[in-house]
């Protein structure tokens, strides 16, 4: 507040620090707010473009890969996947390696590619994902897998609404 010289009374947070609309924490404020609007304040308390853009800045700053892809429904078949699920959501191994096991992805995807193998429970039964950079790019910014697919998912069916993200920045009237 010193710092932006913003009185500390007129800004909201948790009361574990956790500020505007992307939760950041001060340090995280300072390292990836963004002025994204274009009004010269780095806003997350009540410019969504700014919010949504600082979020964002966030990603690219842990390594987000535009254009690639995030994570891929897969079939595990028979293949014994339980140390592969065990080991963790940062990618570690090859999609060629989980092919070789019998594990078959439902979607296209490089052999080359890194990935995690995970599995959530649905409606329908367990679910199994491959989950590849940007999805672990995600959950950085909130590590639970369920927040890491449903914000992906979301952003999904948006960008079949609206359209790449690049065709709104700094339009606040969308």
């Amino acid at each position: 507040m010193r710092e932006h010289k913003w009185s500390a009374l007129g800004l909201k947070g948790s009361y574990a620090g956790a500020m505007g609309i992307p939760q950041f924490m001060p340090s995280s404020y300072r390292k990836y707010a963004v002025d994204f609007d274009g009004d010269g304040r780095a806003d997350i308390w009540k410019s969504v473009p700014d919010a949504i853009g600082s979020v964002g800045n966030y990603y690219k700053a842990f390594g987000w890969r535009t254009g690639q892809p995030v994570v891929i429904a897969a079939d595990p078949g028979a293949a014994d996947v339980d140390a592969v699920i065990d080991a963790g959501i940062k990618p570690f191994v090859k999609v060629g390696e989980l092919r070789q096991r019998g594990v078959v992805p439902l979607e296209a995807v490089g052999d080359d590619a890194d990935t995690a193998l995970f599995v959530v429970e649905t409606g329908y039964g367990p679910q199994h994902y491959l989950g590849l950079d940007n999805f672990y790019v995600i959950t950085r910014y909130n590590r639970s897998v369920n927040y890491a697919l449903a914000v992906y998912e979301l952003a999904r069916e948006l960008r079949k609404v609206i359209g790449p993200a690049e065709n709104y920045r700094g339009n606040t009237t969308r």
